[in-house]
């Protein structure tokens, strides 16, 4: 990282003698000693408060001018912070603040971008081999001591087609291009872009499915693409196709989901987001055929990514200049 002790971006305000320090509530679940030690470390103008539990985030609220925090931080606790000036969310979804978006009407709010595509574009490929390579076979063979030269498929004779051109879905082009991969892509605006072989737009969605063998969502929650992949999604897909959600869990519905794999009407799913988080042990998708389900890991919020984007909008906050990932309430994202 560059150091802002240094001149990179340094803040004005912090030019001047005796400045207070912007203080911000810190809150997130996981690797809470590795971000206070990078936060204190490339952030000295900022006064971190750290918080791990309920008690300590109500202590530090009347305080709190600027919050980073993760997707598990309670909303209603931002109507406990009278000095609050800035939100930055440690997360690239951001449902629950469009949900309270009358709290944000005169503070900016900020997701994530830049940092998950690169994570999110290997767990891809990751399960497009496992599929092509046809590991469950080959795992099940060795357990049963049985010598099985199967016929594989390859991922070069594949089509991946990715919904939704953000930063995650062109870094999954990108990866998918480069292993050889025929690459197309539909959304709701569709524009020109590297590793795409062809761009369908909202009225060609059947189109988009039809040739695709892999279905990638990458699209934000939004009222447009709530329960997208629904029947009529899945009745248009390959049956020799594959779902892979790495987005978010609204976009999917769960039932017409497991009608589709356990009707064969696709050949399996991969779900890394469902609607309810953590999945309850009750849940029909746990033991639903041709499913994986991940508890939300292909695009991990790890400490030296965040603090570096964290530490570039913070410059820009100081400094009065635009944000980095600042979310539009209008458009949902």
């Amino acid at each position: 990282m560059k150091d802002l002790k240094k001149g990179h971006h340094l803040p004005r305000c912090f030019e001047e003698v005796g400045v207070a320090k912007k203080k911000v509530l810190f809150f997130y679940p996981r690797f809470v000693e590795e971000y206070k030690a990078l936060l204190e470390e490339e952030i000295p103008e900022a006064e971190f408060m750290i918080c791990t539990n309920r008690e300590e985030m109500e202590k530090a609220a009347p305080e709190a001018e600027i919050a980073l925090v993760g997707m598990t931080f309670p909303q209603d606790l931002f109507k406990k912070m009278p000095r609050l000036e800035w939100v930055q969310a440690l997360a690239a979804g951001v449902e629950g603040y469009m949900q309270n978006a009358d709290q944000f009407k005169h503070i900016p709010v900020c997701r994530m971008t830049g940092a998950f595509g690169k994570y999110m574009a290997e767990y891809v490929l990751a399960y497009v081999l496992y599929f092509c390579q046809d590991i469950p076979r080959a795992l099940r063979s060795q357990r049963e001591k049985r010598w099985d030269p199967y016929r594989m498929e390859f991922i070069h004779q594949k089509t991946l087609g990715v919904m939704g051109l953000g930063h995650i879905g062109k870094a999954v082009a990108q990866k998918a291009n480069a292993a050889g991969m025929r690459v197309v892509s539909w959304d709701m605006a569709p524009a020109e872009a590297p590793f795409v072989a062809r761009q369908f737009g909202p009225e060609e969605m059947a189109l988009f499915l039809k040739g695709a063998d892999f279905v990638i969502l990458t699209l934000p929650a939004t009222p447009a693409t709530r329960n997208l992949a629904d029947r009529s999604f899945f009745k248009a897909m390959k049956k020799t196709a594959y779902l892979i959600n790495i987005c978010r869990g609204a976009v999917v519905d769960e039932d017409a989901l497991q009608e589709a794999l356990r009707s064969g009407q696709i050949a399996g799913a991969v779900i890394d987001a469902m609607k309810e988080e953590p999945l309850p042990q009750e849940s029909p998708l746990w033991d639903c055929p041709n499913l994986i389900v991940t508890a939300h890991i292909s695009g991990p919020s790890l400490p030296a990514d965040m603090v570096k984007i964290f530490k570039e909008n913070f410059s820009r906050f100081m400094n009065k200049e635009p944000l980095l990932g600042l979310i539009d309430f209008e458009r949902g994202f």
